[in-house]
């Protein structure tokens, strides 16, 4: 049994990992084994992963313009 493992990158992307369509290509009695890695917004995830590390990151720097603000 083959399985698929579906990343989050890049516009349009999401789409194509849920499977919301299918192309000519697909073999669709194969396409239940698909597994669903992760399937939340990029942006949330984003920062969930590195909030935390940018104020550490920002709390050491003594100069503004080297801070990162977004």
């Amino acid at each position: 049994m083959e399985r698929t493992i579906s990343v989050m990158m890049g516009k349009g992307s999401v789409n194509h990992n849920t499977r919301a369509f299918s192309a000519k290509n697909v073999d669709k009695e194969r396409s239940e084994y698909n597994v669903e890695f992760c399937n939340k917004d990029i942006k949330k995830v984003y920062h969930e992963l590195f909030d935390e590390a940018q104020e550490r990151y920002n709390a050491k720097q003594k100069r503004s313009d080297r801070k990162i603000d977004n």
